[in-house]
């Protein structure tokens, strides 16, 4: 679409979800922006000489990238609980912009009919199509990139009329869900006191967990120094380090906490954590059993265990596996 078209868009769309009239013209700014200043993606390769190089490509607007967008939807809402209103503003304005784009066809594909359809969306007045339009104002993280992936699976319309409306539709969604008030709302909070509850009446486990998480990497690395250099160690250990630590340390917050939003944050970090704990136990006992060490090795197999178990009894139920995808996009107070 041409830059005029993404600003009208924007600008009519953030105007039906009722959004401060400040910060517009920074989502108008934005929605332009990627035409000025291209997103890329990096590729690390090897050369026929086996050198490696970089390969830089420039992201296409008429080709849906959903891993770019969900990145600019989740930073946003991020930047948004904050308090950094324009640079969340900012980044729904350039994901706009490629929704916009991804519902005309690209002019690699059929040139003429791309020109075409840019030219028609830029005469369509979109105050003359919201009588039109199925407004959906999606609830949390889960609904709001749902939406965002059913547009972009969409492919391109079938008329400028559809694009616009398309356009109009998503964008609005888009913008009311991430520029919306940053607590969550009753149903979530009733279903994030419940795991809070949950994980006060398991403050054994949790501690247990955090002290194994912590203390097994420690005791494997110091007895592995002692048999080869402090580095070589270190870096034998490094895989199962470093999630541990990130858990092990989460854990603790979550033992010590009292308030819901710093209970759910830390759950969330080390729930997150529990996968790379076990391929980071694999990788690091592989690593150090191939050196002879096996008694080290052996050592690190109980974290394995704890994983397991702390899966079972603390990530299983049912209001866990509710918000555990929507802690990141709410304050809970």
């Amino acid at each position: 679409m041409y830059a005029r078209t993404h600003e009208i868009l924007t600008r009519e769309a953030a105007r039906l979800a009722g959004v401060d009239e400040r910060l517009i013209p920074e989502l108008c700014l934005a929605a332009k922006s990627p035409d000025l200043a291209p997103d890329y993606d990096y590729e690390v390769y090897l050369t026929h000489r086996g050198r490696l190089r970089v390969r830089r490509t420039r992201i296409k607007h008429h080709e849906p990238n959903p891993g770019l967008l969900k990145k600019y939807v989740v930073e946003a809402r991020h930047r948004w609980i904050k308090g950094r209103r324009e640079e969340a503003a900012r980044l729904v304005g350039r994901a706009l912009h490629y929704i916009g784009d991804s519902a005309i066809i690209s002019p690699s594909k059929d040139e003429e009919l791309h020109d075409r359809m840019e030219r028609e969306c830029s005469r369509i007045d979109p105050r003359n199509v919201i009588r039109d339009l199925s407004l959906f104002k999606p609830v949390g993280k889960r609904e709001t990139l749902r939406v965002l992936v059913e547009s972009l699976e969409k492919g391109p319309a079938s008329s400028a009329l559809e694009a616009v409306k398309r356009t109009l539709s998503t964008s609005f969604s888009i913008i009311s869900s991430i520029l919306s008030p940053p607590t969550a709302p009753r149903e979530f909070r009733e279903l994030g006191g419940r795991c809070h509850e949950y994980f006060k009446e398991r403050e054994r486990l949790i501690l247990l967990l955090s002290l194994l998480l912590t203390m097994l990497p420690l005791i494997a690395l110091i007895l592995l120094s002692l048999e080869l250099k402090p580095v070589i160690a270190f870096a034998s250990l490094v895989p199962a380090i470093t999630p541990s630590m990130i858990a092990g340390i989460s854990a603790i917050i979550l033992y010590r906490s009292r308030d819901m939003n710093t209970a759910l944050y830390s759950a969330r970090r080390v729930y997150g954590m529990l996968p790379w704990i076990i391929v980071g136990v694999v990788v690091s006992g592989l690593i150090v059993f191939g050196m002879g060490y096996v008694v080290i090795s052996i050592l690190l197999a109980p974290e394995i265990i704890m994983t397991i178990i702390a899966y079972l009894r603390l990530f299983n139920g049912l209001e866990w596996k509710e918000i555990k995808d929507e802690v990141d996009w709410f304050t809970w107070k």
